[in-house]
């Protein structure tokens, strides 16, 4: 029993961490950057939550047509920038920053960058400020507050930039408060950002269902799925049945829609993974049930 709940909590560890990349990650190809989440850096499983890697020596990062906010504590960004993420289950200590630096020496020796540590910036996003990390090193040179309780520069052996999500209604790393008042508020923040909501729809339910299993309340209606993952006038139809009260008619087409639409962003969500030939929502659509049900088995074969 013991074994079983060991592996159960180390799997959510990695969904949450997953899932967290794949959310994120649109907010820097905005940028024009290029992504990779949970970067294998070994022989062995170990990976890192993101690599961000920008085209510096073509142009420099243009944040004009982005909410700045969006990118509070990554103004910085270098060529290479490597993140770790801890969530709301999680502490950044010593152990954590001493991984993180195995996964710098790692990248470095990768990318053939051991003598080029200027183009390489680390970032640490973490839902709890690492009090007792910080500790030893508040009033010195070694630790820099940038924004109180926001943003730390961590100035030990390699430098780490330290972003704290708790209380941040950021569209996206306030999802992943574990607090409801600052959910809705991010989601807000995402429903007035037409670019992003596109871009991670397809895993806001299973961000939903994370919620779930830990007991917290979500903002994200299935009225909300079907608008996001359906034709317009699929979701009309959805509206008119509810306001006649004629909802039983509907009530069929609506568990397979919304079954429809948990297939589908499954799918997509492993696709991107997997990094292998995406198939477009449009022809996801167009397949039945099994031809869903047979595509998803596959992808999931692989990924084990």
């Amino acid at each position: 029993m013991k074994k079983h709940r060991e592996k159960t909590d180390k799997e959510n560890k990695t969904n949450w961490h997953r899932l967290w990349g794949l959310m994120v990650a649109p907010l820097f190809e905005k940028l024009k950057c290029e992504v990779t989440v949970e970067f294998d850096l070994s022989l062995k499983v170990q990976r890192l939550d993101m690599v961000v890697v920008t085209k510096l020596e073509d142009e420099p990062i243009n944040f004009d047509d982005v909410n700045l906010d969006y990118y509070q504590g990554f103004e910085n960004l270098n060529e290479h920038n490597l993140i770790s993420f801890k969530s709301f289950n999680e502490s950044f200590n010593q152990t954590a920053i001493e991984e993180f630096y195995g996964h710098f020496t790692n990248y470095k020796k990768m990318r053939n960058l051991e003598d080029k540590e200027e183009k390489i910036n680390l970032y640490a996003v973490t839902h709890h400020l690492p009090e007792k990390l910080f500790g030893k090193y508040k009033g010195t040179e070694f630790l820099e507050c940038i924004s109180e309780n926001r943003i730390y520069d961590f100035k030990i052996l390699t430098p780490v930039r330290f972003i704290v999500t708790n209380n941040f209604d950021h569209p996206i790393l306030g999802l992943f408060s574990n607090k409801t008042e600052q959910i809705v508020k991010s989601t807000e923040r995402l429903k007035q950002d037409g670019w992003l909501l596109k871009k991670v729809s397809s895993y806001l339910n299973e961000l939903y269902n994370h919620y779930s299993l830990e007991g917290v309340s979500m903002p994200y209606t299935h009225e909300m799925f079907l608008k996001d993952h359906f034709p317009p006038e699929f979701h009309a139809q959805f509206m008119l049945g509810q306001e006649k009260g004629e909802q039983k008619g509907l009530q069929k087409g609506e568990e397979k829609g919304i079954q429809k639409g948990e297939l589908i962003g499954s799918i997509t969500a492993l696709q991107k993974i997997l990094k292998c030939k995406s198939t477009t929502k449009k022809e996801l659509r167009a397949k039945s049930i099994e031809e869903l049900k047979a595509m998803l088995k596959e992808l999931e074969k692989q990924i084990k």
